[in-house]
């Protein structure tokens, strides 16, 4: 028994010898000769010159192969040149020819950063969309239109990232010449897809925000033509994007059959940078819209610690914005797109699962009141509530929302003040009357005009004071 399993053992060992060495074995019965007449003859200019300037000897086949294979700036610029002497039929001859000499020799790979990347960035933000929409669940029995925006976005998101993670399987991540040219379709396939989800992520998680904002500052009217106005140019954005992007070659097959002679494509480096500046805009515009309302709020310190934290992740959101339109300009005349890639890719993730933390954190606050107040976690001085139904106002704008929480500041963040008796809802009638002979209003009106200044909070206070059982 002990002999067949060591019998088993020497035979296994023996394989796996053979399977390692046989490339080598290969590469070294060949002839420099027999080597120098694989290579297309576009391409034979290059190689001499590469080698001659990279010092290789052309004496033995392991000679040349030590000194090519080791030396990446030497294999970069003999594959900028093939790239742009041969078309693109020589140049998977070239590459493959390459590859197999180096068979043997490790490669550099950033594959696994960008693996992991986008596996730490998912289980981040994927369980805080969770837990928004369960907190919006708990507090109404329904999404909204923010909620669904924030769930489509994730989804693509989510088939975003995992196209990242395939990509890196099959050459993402390796320098160009390393990757499989049996590959290179799928992987300029994936890369395709990816920028369209990544147009389509963007724009649907900044109108999930939006669409937020429309129903926290429901009060001013101003404030929801500015949200109007702001949906339709990110919506016109997307549509024109989305468009350059799926026609950026022609016909639509020759943007991964490269052998294509019919191909004729547009300037992508123009596309990537006027929509990497737009989206800079966009994310300015975003964090500008709602100061002006803000500031005329009456918020405890640590509430606006809490924004001042929000409005940080929304910079930083626009700051990654930033630094990938840094790459794209750094590598938009890149000839190892696989590699230099990785960095513009890494980015757009950063960037958009940032713009989604943004989208949900403000709503998991109810669900966080709630469970601070189980495990008695909160302060007195801002001692959470159970969680209710809300009770909604359609209205003119489906997206307004108004609670019937005992005293929350959940509700809204609007001031309330002569302008904005626009807020009703089916309070008790005792309360209604109690404000209708304060300030001379029929009951049927709904909430009186109040004092400029007054804020949502104040009001709420004075309602669960009226109705507390003396």
């Amino acid at each position: 028994m002990a002999t067949n399993m060591r019998r088993r053992q020497l035979d296994l060992l023996v394989l796996f010898l053979l399977a390692f060495l046989h490339p080598v074995t290969a590469v070294t019965n060949q002839t420099i000769s027999s080597l120098v007449s694989q290579v297309p003859s576009c391409a034979m200019p290059c190689l001499l010159t590469g080698l001659e300037d990279g010092g290789c000897k052309l004496t033995s086949v392991p000679v040349l192969t030590d000194c090519l294979c080791t030396n990446i700036t030497l294999q970069a610029e003999l594959s900028a040149c093939v790239q742009k002497k041969c078309f693109f039929t020589d140049q998977t001859r070239s590459a493959t020819l390459q590859r197999d000499i180096c068979e043997a020799y490790p490669k550099e790979s950033r594959a696994r950063e960008a693996r992991v990347i986008a596996i730490c960035l998912s289980v981040i933000t994927f369980p805080v969309v969770l837990l928004r929409c369960i907190s919006r669940w708990m507090v109404t029995q329904r999404l909204w239109w923010d909620d669904w925006m924030v769930v489509f976005s994730t989804v693509l998101l989510a088939t975003m990232a995992g196209v990242q993670i395939a990509g890196t399987d099959i050459g993402f991540g390796l320098h160009y010449w390393n990757v499989d040219p049996r590959q290179s379709v799928r992987l300029i396939q994936l890369f395709y897809a990816g920028q369209q989800l990544y147009i389509l992520v963007q724009v649907f998680a900044k109108i999930s925000i939006l669409l937020f904002f429309s129903r926290v500052f429901a009060s001013a009217r101003w404030f929801q033509v500015a949200i109007r106005c702001f949906i339709g140019v990110l919506v016109v954005h997307g549509v024109v994007y989305l468009f350059l992007v799926v026609f950026e070659c022609t016909p639509v097959s020759s943007t991964w059959d490269l052998a294509d002679p019919n191909r004729s494509c547009s300037n992508l480096a123009a596309i990537a940078y006027s929509g990497a500046l737009f989206s800079i805009v966009e994310d300015l515009a975003i964090l500008a819209l709602p100061i002006p309302e803000i500031i005329q709020l009456e918020l405890s310190v640590r509430k606006r610690f809490a924004l001042a934290l929000l409005f940080s992740l929304g910079i930083f959101a626009c700051a990654t914005s930033m630094i990938r339109l840094k790459f794209i300009i750094m590598f938009s005349a890149s000839l190892d797109v696989t590699w230099d890639n990785v960095d513009i890719v890494i980015w757009s993730l950063i960037e958009l699962f940032c713009a989604i933390l943004c989208a949900s954190l403000p709503a998991l606050r109810p669900l966080l009141r709630s469970l601070g107040a189980k495990f008695g976690l909160t302060s007195r001085g801002s001692a959470a509530v159970p969680l209710r139904k809300s009770m909604m106002n359609y209205g003119n704008d489906r997206f307004r929302e108004i609670s019937d929480f005992t005293p929350s500041t959940d509700i809204t963040m609007s001031p309330v003040g002569p302008k904005s008796g626009d807020i009703r809802g089916p309070l008790p009638s005792a309360v209604l009357k109690t404000f209708s002979s304060t300030s001379g209003h029929n009951e049927s009106i709904g909430f009186p005009e109040l004092t400029a200044g007054w804020q949502t909070t104040t009001l709420w206070s004075h309602v669960a004071h009226t109705m507390r059982p003396q």
